[in-house]
């Protein structure tokens, strides 16, 4: 038997009782003691539950918010991205109308651009409509000029910086080929129509002075002469194809 046994038995059941009321008076308390310090305890947890609940419902809103506003970044960026491209071809159409107009502009102005040529005022005028644009003189013109029937046009088919040499002749003669080669450095042609040289149909030619006036006067051909000047402004105005006139009257 243990000493515990022993001590019960020996006890006084008054004191057992006193012990054991004791014992339930000192558990009463202390769980009023706990409850009394868990109660504030237990509603500052329910507030940090509810403030945690809070919290996440905000986070929550926030990153709906973020996850918004990343998709109007992204429309944004790709509206700034189709606008760039938008502004890029309207900037390239309006550089390729530019340079329509500008290429139809200058064929209206090749159209509508020819030469006049006043025979009694020994004068060339550069024309667009019934406009004159520039007046040139005429240094000279073949006799046979001033007989052309008017208004006959012609109009321009080829153009020379410096007039070429004679070509090579080539013919067939009693079967075999005969060739005779151009006269290099003796050319009457090169040194007849000098530089600055416009072919008109017809016969007609345009040019600067000739290099030897002795081979410009054997040399069979109609033409009107211009000073060098003159006729390397004309050279660069007129094109193929441009249409030469003969004044029909005095000009008013």
């Amino acid at each position: 038997m243990n000493t515990s046994a022993r001590l019960l038995r020996r006890a006084h059941p008054g004191l057992a009782a006193a012990a054991g009321a004791a014992i339930l008076v000192g558990t009463h308390l202390t769980g009023s003691w706990v409850l009394s310090h868990a109660e504030p305890r237990r509603s500052e947890w329910l507030l940090l539950t509810k403030e945690r609940e809070k919290a996440a419902a905000a986070a929550a809103d926030l990153q709906s918010l973020r996850d918004l506003k990343a998709e109007d970044v992204a429309r944004l960026k790709a509206s700034l991205a189709g606008r760039a491209s938008s502004q890029r071809a309207v900037y390239e159409a309006g550089l390729a109308l530019q340079e329509e107009k500008r290429l139809l502009e200058k064929q209206w102005g090749i159209m509508t651009t020819y030469l006049l040529v006043d025979v009694t005022g020994q004068k060339v005028h550069l024309m667009r409509g019934d406009q004159s644009l520039k007046s040139f003189a005429l240094s000279y013109s073949s006799a046979a000029l001033g007989g052309v029937a008017q208004p006959q046009a012609f109009w321009i088919v080829s153009k020379e910086r410096f007039a070429h040499p004679e070509r090579g002749v080539s013919e067939q003669k009693d079967g075999r080929l005969q060739y005779a080669p151009p006269q290099v450095g003796t050319s009457v042609r090169a040194n007849a129509l000098g530089e600055f040289v416009m072919f008109f149909t017809g016969g007609l030619i345009l040019h600067g002075p000739a290099k030897k006036p002795e081979d410009h006067a054997a040399f069979p051909h109609l033409c009107a002469g211009l000073s060098l000047g003159a006729a390397k402004k004309l050279y660069a105005e007129t094109f193929i194809g441009t249409k030469l006139v003969f004044q029909k009257g005095p000009r008013p």
